[in-house]
């Protein structure tokens, strides 16, 4: 069994600096695993001096040549997406902006072939009822790339985490998971979520799903109800920001990035991952009809404008109107109506 991390980066990224946390938190909780690196030709001839100790952490190190017409961002879909002709023996495959949390090696003993976690820990039937804008999104992706116009799905699968045994339908399934995203790619459509979906339906939906807990993805909804059995956090370092989840944020790969090792103070946060939230971290309960709001872009644009001088200053006069006269005249209505 190995445990499989995919790396395509250079100096003006962060990408190994994910991938080495990860990979120590991992190696904190399973001391023995057998964790593989596989790279692209590129990647490998830029893995000198600091950026050279990730080598030195991983049991296998495979290095894969591909075209130059791919750029950096497809050359780590196209290697995804072509993982189990590269790796031999049963995997996990693991995201690099993630944090292992507890032991992994029990996935070995389910009883299937490949396995995945809902993609923000959700049904499409929950989308449509729930979240119809981010539905309509996906709908739209499935539509640039010339997919199934019906969207007869029931399950979408996240990416982020995805086990696999070595097995010819394993190896099918990543045979046409490849092809439609060298589809995608001539489409200039690169991410490789929406092929991975659309080979689980040509094929029959022979993806199983495994619960929240293999890949906690912790900014969606639904997340927290994981997060106490977490095994794997996936943390989304894509997200702008400050984030509220520790090891998510710059200042920490900046350290890693200046020597390429984690130092101890590191290691000793990572003893506790489902922890490492900053101190001014808010769980907030939201029910159905303000979760699309806070989603949307208006709500977004509304934070930006907040945090700006402009929004300082309308936030102080907003505060005073609602403290001298809706909440007074909140409180007369309110007494009005008890009597």
């Amino acid at each position: 069994m190995k445990y499989l991390y995919i790396l395509v980066s250079d100096n003006t990224d962060y990408y190994l600096e994910q991938a080495l946390l990860s990979i120590t938190s991992l190696k904190i909780q399973m001391p023995n695993a057998f964790v593989t690196l596989l790279v692209d030709d590129i990647t490998e001839t830029n893995l000198v001096n600091e950026r050279a100790e990730i080598k030195k952490i991983v049991n296998e190190f495979k290095s894969i040549k591909i075209e130059t017409q791919f750029n950096k961002k497809a050359r780590s879909r196209w290697l995804k997406t072509s993982m189990r002709q590269h790796i031999s023996d049963n995997f996990l495959y693991i995201d690099n902006d993630t944090i292992i949390a507890d032991d992994l090696s029990s996935v070995e003993n389910f009883n299937i072939d490949l396995g995945g976690v809902l993609d923000e820990h959700m049904y499409l039937s929950e989308f449509e009822a729930l979240r119809p804008v981010r539905m309509h999104e996906i709908k739209e992706m499935f539509k640039r790339r010339k997919f199934n116009m019906e969207f007869d799905f029931k399950i979408y699968f996240n990416g982020g985490v995805f086990f696999t045994r070595d097995n010819q339908k394993s190896c099918d399934f990543f045979s046409e998971w490849h092809r439609l995203w060298l589809h995608c790619f001539n489409l200039n459509e690169l991410t490789d979520q929406p092929s991975l979906n659309q080979s689980n339906y040509n094929l029959g939906n022979i993806i199983s799903e495994l619960d929240g807990t293999w890949n906690c993805q912790i900014l969606d909804d639904g997340a927290i109800r994981f997060l106490s059995d977490a095994k794997i956090i996936h943390y989304f370092a894509t997200q702008p920001a400050r984030k509220t989840y520790l090891p998510a944020n710059n200042e920490f790969f900046k350290i890693i990035h200046e020597t390429g090792k984690i130092s101890s103070n590191i290691t000793d946060m990572l003893q506790t991952p489902k922890a490492l939230f900053s101190e001014n971290t808010r769980l907030m309960l939201v029910d159905k009809s303000l979760r699309e709001f806070y989603d949307s872009a208006l709500c977004n644009a509304a934070k930006r404008i907040y945090f700006s001088k402009a929004g300082n200053t309308m936030e102080f006069v907003f505060a005073g109107i609602k403290k001298h006269i809706f909440s007074p005249l909140k409180r007369k209505l309110s007494s009005r109506n008890k009597k």
